[in-house]
Order: C-alpha cells, then structure tokens, then sequence
C-alpha cells in the first residue's frame, strides 16, 4: 500500500502539526537502519537477482503507466500498487541493504514515470511512500529471520503487509484528523489485492532461484492485476460523490426507490443541511468546505446502520433512508446524527474549524402507496421548518391527510 493522495494545493510545511515530524521519521529510519542493522555481504548472485527484479519492476510499471495513473487519481484511501511483488521477492532473496536499494529506486522510477503526471500526487509524499516500503521490507526481513521454518515466509509477508498498513494509516489519518483509523483501513478487496502481490512476489523469488526466466510469466498478471482493479474503483465510484464517499444523489434515489417497492415496513427520510456553509466557504475557503462536507458524511455514515443509505443530496444537503424504522426510531437517529456533527473539529491546513451543526428533517413512509418523491418533499419542508426555528434542530413532517401515526401531526424539536 502507498500514501494517500492529497490535494493539488497542499504543501507540506502546510500540512497539520505532526506530519512533518512523522515524515522525517520514517525517512531517517529508512535511510539508518539498512546501515546499522547487521546484514549479510553482498555476492554476485544477489546483483544478479537485484538487476532482474528491478528491469522486471521498471518493465511492469510501463506497461501500466496509464492505468496505473488513473488508479492512483481515484484512490481516497492508501493505495495497493504492483511493487510489492518485486519488493517482497527481494525482502526473500537479497541482503538488506540491496534489498532497501531496490525500493528506493522502483519508487523513484514510479515517481517519474507515472506519479508527477497525477495533480494531486506530490514529490514529499512519494518520498515517505519510499521509505514506508524499505521499512516494511525491513520488517518482513525480521520476521524471515525467526526459527519457524517454511512458515517464516508467511511470517514475513504477513509483516510486510501490516507494517506498511499502519505505517501509511498514520501518515493518512494526520493529514486528515476527521477521518477515523477503520475509514481509512481499505476494503477487503484492497487487502486480498496486496496479499496476492506478497503471493506473487514469493512465487517470484522462487522462480529467481530455479528458473529464472521464467519470472516473465509473473509479469502478465502483475500488469492485468491492476487493470482489473481500475474497473472495480470506476464500478465504485460512478455511485458515490468524489468529495465525500457517500452515495450521489441519482444513485441513493435509485437504491431508496427499489428499497421501498419492496419494503413492507415502515421506514424513515432524513434530510439534512449544513448551518451557515456558505459562511465557512468564505471565512476559510472551498477546500476547508469540502473538508467540513468529508467530516459530516463520515459522521452521519457512522451513525447508522450499514444498510443504510447515506448520499449527498446537492450542495451542503445530506439525505438518509433508514430501512424499517418507525418515526420515533427515526427522530432518534436524526438527534443522535445532530449531536454528533455538533461535537466535530475538523483540521484543514493547521485551521480547525468548531461549532459545526446541521439542521434535519424527518418524515416516515407509513403507507406503501406514498411515493418516494412525498416523502422527500415531506422531510424537506421539516428541514427548512428546522432551519427556520434557529438551526441545529430536528423537525418531524407534519402529518400527511390519511398517515395513520397521530404523533406526525406534531413538530419535534429536540433541545440542543
């Protein structure tokens, strides 16, 4: 895994406090401990087997220059990328300061190649994504060392992939506070694709020690690899917002409309909207806006339960479809989402931004027969009732003619 992307305005003297020190860190760490640790001396046969997994390193980067590109665009989370292979073959194969070479120079190759055409891929980042990769290698080595036989191997990729997890984890979440650590894990997906990179990349070191032309044959699933992965990042994100991970609006009234021609239960509409986002725009800025937007979808997210449907409305609008639960049930998720928001502080470039709220209406399809689009305007004329009210409030729907829940026919306004 890699280094999140960040934004094309970022620097890193402007990054919040705490990156800087933790990027030296691990680049000084990097750098030293090939140096102090004790290693084994370099022989031919491991230049040998240097040179071969970096051409076949620099070979796979170019044949996927611009899928790997495209990837490394859509990735929000730490990012699995095809090095692994060769890395981990050489975290087997050769001593460790050949080793901790070979990752300094596939990531410089990656950063030249392919990373300085991405905008929001900067020169600081791919450095720390260099030493994240010799620390890991690093690590795997520790773990080959130990007397457990073939298992040892095991033993190393498996410390190979989580010391580059946690190492990145915390790179990513000190960029982005707001984020939680589980957020920013990656999907099971994700994790399969770099377990299978460590597969490969011991099959690798196997074929280097008796067959060693026969790596060319690792070298057609190393570049279809992330072919296939693109197609599940595009599949992914065509129905979520590119700002806050939620579902987009065309997306959520399509899940919500086959949601309710099936549901035979009542179930609830959240419409939420941002207090004084224009304001935050102005004083801080867009981007420090779309931070906030980030922070309130994670929050809302959750909040809720995982067969929820959480999308992006518009603008500073959040919608909610809570699947079988009643207008109480509803009210009560809508003021626990409400206090939560409430308790953000959301860091953007060293400012961190407090006394964020959101107001939220609530409405109820009781009957089968009420349409989608009546409940929606339902929940919105109580969010606008809320805002009217003084904000940072939840506002049920007034009851509709025939809904048979008398408690509709009221304006819940729960104290702050």
């Amino acid at each position: 895994m890699d280094n999140p992307r960040d934004f094309r305005g970022a620097r890193l003297l402007n990054a919040p406090s705490g990156v800087l020190p933790y990027y030296l860190t691990l680049e000084l760490a990097a750098v030293m401990l090939p140096v102090i640790l004790p290693g084994r001396v370099v022989t031919g046969q491991d230049w040998v087997w240097f040179v071969a997994l970096l051409a076949a390193a620099v070979t796979q980067a170019e044949l996927s220059v611009q899928v790997e590109r495209m990837r490394r665009f859509f990735s929000n989370n730490p990012h699995v990328n095809m090095t692994s292979v060769w890395l981990f073959a050489g975290a087997l194969l050769l001593p460790l300061s050949i080793a901790c070479a070979l990752a300094a120079l596939t990531y410089a190759h990656l950063w030249l190649r392919i990373w300085r055409a991405v905008p929001s891929v900067r020169l600081y980042r791919a450095v720390c994504s260099a030493a994240t990769a010799a620390l890991s290698v690093i690590a795997a080595q520790s773990a080959l060392s130990l007397p457990l036989g073939p298992v040892s191997v095991v033993a190393g990729g498996v410390t190979y992939m989580l010391v580059n997890l946690v190492l990145v984890v915390i790179g990513f979440r000190l960029h982005h506070p707001s984020r939680t650590f589980v957020s920013l894990t990656g999907s099971f997906a994700e994790h399969l694709l770099e377990a299978t990179t460590l597969c490969l990349g011991g099959i690798t070191a196997v074929l280097l020690i008796e067959h060693p032309i026969m790596i060319l044959l690792v070298l057609l699933p190393v570049v279809l690899l992330p072919r296939g992965d693109l197609s599940r990042q595009l599949h992914m994100t065509s129905g979520y917002d590119a700002k806050t991970g939620v579902l987009t609006a065309g997306e959520w009234q399509r899940r919500t409309s086959a949601e309710l021609a099936r549901a035979s239960q009542a179930c609830g509409v959240l419409m939420i909207d941002v207090d004084f986002f224009k304001r935050i725009n102005d004083t801080h800025g867009h981007l420090a806006g779309d931070a906030v937007l980030r922070a309130i979808a994670s929050t809302i997210s959750d909040e809720v339960r995982k067969g929820d449907l959480v999308g992006r409305f518009g603008g500073e609008e959040f919608v909610v479809l809570l699947p079988m639960t009643s207008h109480d049930h509803s009210l009560s998720v809508a003021e626990r989402i409400r206090r939560a928001v409430t308790l953000l502080e959301v860091t953007h470039s060293g400012t961190v931004m407090q006394g964020i709220s959101v107001s939220i209406g609530v409405a109820v399809r009781a009957d089968s027969g009420v349409s989608l689009d009546d409940v929606l305007a339902a929940a919105d004329q109580a969010m606008y009732r809320a805002k009217k009210q003084g904000r940072n409030k939840v506002c049920a729907a007034v009851r509709a003619p025939g809904a048979r829940d008398p408690s509709r026919g009221s304006v819940a306004m729960l104290p702050p």
